[in-house]
């Protein structure tokens, strides 16, 4: 019975590899119905871990017991499942510049042992979707309790923006420089926006205005329930852009080809949303997302609140 099948997986790295997974869990089910699915995250990412609270296909959350890898614990765990979710040897992973030919998900997937995603998904089964189980804002640091409706809730500000300015790996361009960052800032500003900076804690600040609020000091999951009550939010290819796009929540992904010998397929980086707009800067240029034109992300922005 596919009830009494037990997997293990589905994507254990880091923040983005994580949602890039979540179709996996789809075809696991469709593949074994009812089937018992462990859902790993490695420690390092283990900030994470609230957002895939209430998944429909997720039957346990196990943290590893190893900071990047498996222990006692998770070996004990996975000896007693029956499908096992892991890299295949590296002649079997396909091409080094596979983001010309494949998405994102379509490579995880291989990565976790599964040759052809598509040959049991849909199209809209390949997108990754996560669970809204909590409601927008973050807690209130006085009561330590949870408040709906608390003064941090900034989904009642029309022109709130979230950025998630810093792309950490890959080679310089794949984020704007804070040049860049500091110029969008300013302009924005002129236009009443106010600009709610996310990421790291040693992120350094862009702008010295009222209107530029650093909340690189909450925790992960505040800084993401406080992102997605913002009207848009922009960042590159990173984690929590993918998360962002899990959602459906308006973004713009500002996008370059930073990969090594990425020349087709330019988009195979960008994170999978029905409601984001991609802006492309061309690696070549020396720039890649510095290059991006500000006064189109900003006309971007205009028109994705126009009408609220």
């Amino acid at each position: 019975m596919a009830n009494n099948i037990k997997i293990w997986g589905m994507s254990y790295g880091v923040l983005g590899d994580l949602i890039m997974g979540l179709p996996m869990l789809n075809y696991f089910e469709k593949k074994y119905p009812d089937s018992y699915k462990f859902w790993v995250i490695e420690k390092k990412c283990s900030i994470s871990a609230q957002l895939y609270f209430n998944h429909p296909l997720i039957d346990k959350i196990k943290i590893t017991d190893e900071w990047s890898g498996f222990g006692k614990t998770d070996k004990k765990l996975m000896e007693n499942c029956d499908i096992i979710a892991k890299c295949p040897p590296a002649n079997e992973r396909g091409r080094y510049d596979w983001y010309n030919y494949e998405s994102c998900v379509e490579h995880t997937a291989i990565l976790g042992g599964i040759k052809n995603i598509k040959e049991i998904l849909s199209e809209d089964e390949m997108k990754p979707r996560l669970t809204k189980w909590f409601d927008i804002g973050f807690s209130n640091s006085k009561s330590n309790t949870y408040s709906k409706n608390n003064e941090n809730d900034l989904s009642q500000f029309k022109k709130n923006i979230a950025i998630w300015p810093f792309a950490t790996g890959g080679r310089p361009g794949r984020s704007p420089d804070p040049r860049w960052w500091n110029l969008l800032i300013n302009e924005l500003i002129k236009e009443n926006f106010t600009i709610y900076h996310y990421g790291r804690q040693t992120e350094p600040r862009l702008n010295n205005s009222k209107n530029y609020v650093c909340l690189t000091n909450l925790s992960f999951f505040d800084q993401i329930k406080s992102s997605l009550a913002s009207k848009v939010v922009l960042g590159p290819d990173t984690g929590p852009m993918w998360i962002m796009g899990a959602y459906s929540h308006p973004a713009i992904n500002l996008m370059t080809n930073h990969m090594l010998d990425h020349k087709k397929n330019l988009l195979a980086l960008a994170p999978i949303n029905d409601n984001a707009i991609n802006l492309f800067g061309h690696y070549r240029n020396g720039l890649g997302c510095s290059g991006i034109p500000v006064k189109k992300v900003i006309n971007e922005i205009n028109n994705m609140i126009k009408g609220e």
